[in-house]
C-alpha cells in the first residue's frame, strides 16, 4: 500500500489524539464524503497503520493507532499510544477534547495537543505541572489553555489545577514554555451547574482568566452517555 502524506498526516493526528471516530476525521477535513473516509480507513487498517475499537457505547466505530503507526510516527509517540486504556471513561473524554478541537478550529484557531502542551517547571519551592487537554493558539495569537471536565473531578482537584496555571504565568514559565506572557483558560464541562461550580475554584486575583462553559453553549454535542 502506498501512503500519501495525508495518511502519514492522519495516523499522527490518531496518535496525538488517542482515538477519532470517522466524523472528526471528516470535520477536520480529511474527507469530504462518508464513503471515501470508510474507503480509505478500512485500506488504514488492513496496512496495520490503524485499528478499530468498538464499544457499546458509540455508534460508529473508533479508530485507534495501529502496530505499524511507529514506522510513520516514531517510537516515541507510538510508546504513548501503547500504554493509554480503552475504558469507556477514557474513550468518552478522547471524544470529547476532539469536538472541542473542531470547534475552536472552526473559529480560526490552531490546536497543540497535550503532549506539545505540557510543561514541568519549579517555582517558590515546589514542583509544578500544567497538563492541559490542548492548547487553542487563536488568530491572533492568543493562546487558550482548553480543559475538558466529564464531572468526575472534586473542585478541589480542579483548584489545584488551576493553583498551577497561576503558577506558571507568574514564574514566567509560560513565556518559555509556550512563547506568551499569559493565557487564558476554557474548561467545558457537562452542565450549568458544573460550569458554574468550576468557575468558583478560580484563585483570587489569579493572572489568566478562566471561562466555564457547558458543551452546549458551544454548539458542540457530548460524545456519549456512559459513565
Amino acid at each position: 500500500m502506498r501512503l500519501t502524506d495525508r495518511d502519514r498526516k492522519l495516523v499522527r493526528d490518531l496518535v496525538l489524539s488517542h482515538v477519532m471516530s470517522r466524523d472528526q476525521f471528516i470535520a477536520l477535513g480529511y474527507f469530504g464524503s462518508v464513503t471515501r473516509c470508510n474507503t480509505r480507513l478500512r485500506e488504514l487498517k488492513e496496512a496495520g497503520m490503524v485499528r478499530t475499537i468498538d464499544t457499546p457505547f458509540h455508534v460508529q466505530h473508533l479508530y485507534a493507532a495501529g502496530k505499524k503507526a511507529p514506522q510513520i510516527v516514531g517510537e516515541r509517540l507510538s510508546g504513548l499510544a501503547a500504554s493509554r486504556t480503552a475504558s469507556p471513561r477514557f474513550l468518552q473524554h478522547a471524544l470529547c477534547v476532539n469536538n472541542v478541537r473542531i470547534r475552536m478550529v472552526e473559529k480560526g484557531a490552531t490546536w497543540r495537543f497535550e503532549q506539545q502542551a505540557t510543561a514541568t517547571f519549579r517555582y517558590g519551592g515546589k514542583d509544578w505541572q500544567v497538563r492541559p487537554d490542548g492548547l487553542a493558539v487563536r488568530a491572533d495569537s492568543s493562546l487558550v489553555a482548553v480543559e475538558i471536565d466529564l464531572g468526575h473531578v472534586a473542585p478541589s482537584k480542579f483548584a489545584e489545577k488551576l493553583r498551577a496555571y497561576d503558577a506558571f504565568v507568574v514564574s514566567r514559565e509560560c513565556q518559555s514554555a509556550w512563547r506568551a506572557p499569559r493565557f487564558d483558560v476554557l474548561t467545558v464541562t457537562t452542565g450549568k451547574i458544573r460550569a458554574n461550580s468550576l468557575a468558583k475554584q478560580r484563585p483570587k486575583e489569579a493572572a489568566f482568566a478562566l471561562t466555564c462553559l457547558p458543551f452546549e453553549k458551544l454548539g458542540i454535542q457530548f460524545a456519549g452517555g456512559w459513565s
